[in-house]
């Protein structure tokens, strides 16, 4: 039994409407792998889709600081889905872009978990007030993932920080990564597991690491607590396209071998 065609376009229609929400704005290539993962020609069908609902007034199409278009909600777009889903959608007419190949890291990290089925908070939802965390100590997560053993904090890495602002990341990871028998409560019934740090290269990952050693180094941070570090390596280029993901474990892959020298 084949589907209707028009049925088909409704369900995509809104389920691109509902991931502009989620995530505030998207490129289409990023559109392509949320809606159609699996499909071969997935980035030409979401060029057509976004285009005819652009078209349409539905969504807006936006330009990106270094070329290249990503699309928001418009106010038809928000009302169509607030009647079709009963949200509290809004257009993105208005909506800061910020800093756009960081946004886009912490977009492709997460639209990755979402395929593999897990449960996450995007950097939007949590700034919209929609996740169930939205700040700790004054720090913000950039995505939060809801795993099986538990919470992963995200912190997305896409420029060379100062000491100061890497020593928040690991005081943060001391302080609430699991020690001992104690597992820290971060909302009701969520409770801190892992801290991702992603990076969109390796030199920003690299100081991070350096960080931890010497946190480690002064006995700061626990080496448990380090192995619940993980290190992911998501490269974005200025089009906002990802290349492929390298993850690895703080402890294993950047403090030990460095201590076995």
């Amino acid at each position: 039994m084949t589907i209707d065609k028009r049925i088909i376009g409704e369900r995509n229609t809104l389920a691109i409407l509902g991931y502009l929400h989620r995530f505030g704005w998207l490129t289409s290539r990023m559109i392509a792998a949320l809606v159609w993962p699996t499909a071969k020609q997935s980035p030409a069908m979401a060029r057509r889709a976004v285009r005819a609902l652009a078209d349409d007034g539905i969504v807006l199409r936006r330009p990106l600081p270094d070329g290249g278009d990503c699309y928001t909600l418009s106010a038809a777009g928000a009302r169509l889905l607030n009647e079709a889903a009963g949200l509290k959608a809004r257009s993105g007419a208005s909506l800061p872009l910020g800093n756009t190949v960081h946004r886009a890291c912490a977009n492709w990290y997460v639209i990755h978990h979402i395929n593999e089925g897990t449960t996450v908070w995007t950097e939007h939802e949590i700034q919209s007030g929609r996740a169930p965390i939205v700040s700790v100590d004054c720090k913000v997560p950039d995505a939060l993932l809801d795993m099986q053993e538990g919470l992963v904090w995200v912190e997305v890495e896409n420029a060379w920080k100062n000491r100061k602002e890497r020593a928040t990341v690991v005081q943060f990871s001391s302080r609430y990564l699991p020690a001992g028998n104690r597992l820290s409560e971060l909302a009701p019934g969520q409770f801190l597991q892992r801290v991702a740090i992603v990076g969109t290269n390796v030199d920003a990952l690299r100081a991070m690491c350096r960080s931890f050693a010497e946190a480690l180094a002064l006995g700061d941070i626990s080496e448990s607590q380090a192995a619940d570090v993980d290190l992911v390596l998501l490269p974005v280029d200025k089009s906002l396209v990802a290349s492929e993901r390298v993850s690895g474990s703080l402890w294993y892959d950047g403090l030990l071998p460095a201590l076995a020298d």
